[in-house]
């Protein structure tokens, strides 16, 4: 009997402790639930880059980001406030939210920044007056390079390299002995390879270059 009341009472508190342990345990997480909410309230607002415009549905914001990449952040090369991540492109993103919500147009809030920076604050020249000569220069230098290499192609295709060619001008005085040299070759093909004949091919030889070297005399 009483290792029943014992075992009962066992029992009893394990129970209640973990009763009290999951008490304890919805205790805290109701306080970090309403901690969480209250850092979420009006009274800790999250910071943003750009402050909510309580005319935003005046105008479209993809018009807006369209105009903000028209316009160059004056501190930032080479980028647009629509990329720029400073204070100023948040201010001029503002200012053409502002003025979008007033009823100006693309152009009116381009005339604006140009009248305060210059035309350098244009993402792209305007295609107008002297601006106009920037946009169509680059384009007739392309087309010009593209006929002038057209012309000098067509021109090398129909006219070869000329290749002159000059013969060398034989002198006079060479000729008879030319004549001889040539005799003598024919004279020693068509002589046998005997020594008798060799003999009778030398006198020959000898009487031709007498009557060349007579004709020679005779021409001088």
């Amino acid at each position: 009997m009483r290792l029943s009341i014992l075992r009962s009472n066992i029992f009893f508190n394990t129970y209640h402790n973990k009763l009290f342990l999951l008490l304890l345990a919805s205790a805290l997480f109701s306080l970090y639930s309403v901690n969480t909410l209250n850092a979420q309230t009006p009274d800790h607002p999250i910071p943003t880059s750009i402050e909510s415009d309580p005319l935003e549905g005046t105008y479209s914001e993809r018009q807006a980001q369209g105009i903000d990449r028209m316009i160059m952040c004056p501190v930032c090369p080479a980028e647009t406030i629509d990329q720029a991540q400073v204070e100023i492109s948040f201010q001029m993103r503002k200012i053409v939210r502002q003025m979008l919500s007033e009823g100006s147009s693309r152009d009116e809030i381009l005339d604006f920044f140009v009248d305060r920076y210059g035309k350098d604050i244009l993402a792209a020249p305007p295609k107008s007056g002297v601006n106009l000569v920037a946009w169509l220069l680059p384009m007739v230098g392309v087309i010009g390079g593209l006929v002038a290499v057209y012309f000098i192609l067509r021109s090398m295709t129909r006219r070869g390299p000329e290749i002159v060619t000059t013969q060398p001008k034989a002198d006079v005085g060479l000729i008879p002995y030319l004549q001889l040299i040539d005799q003598h070759l024919e004279m020693r093909r068509a002589a046998p390879r005997s020594i008798g004949t060799s003999g009778h091919t030398g006198s020959a030889v000898e009487s031709s270059r007498t009557t060349t070297a007579d004709e020679t005399e005779e021409s001088r």
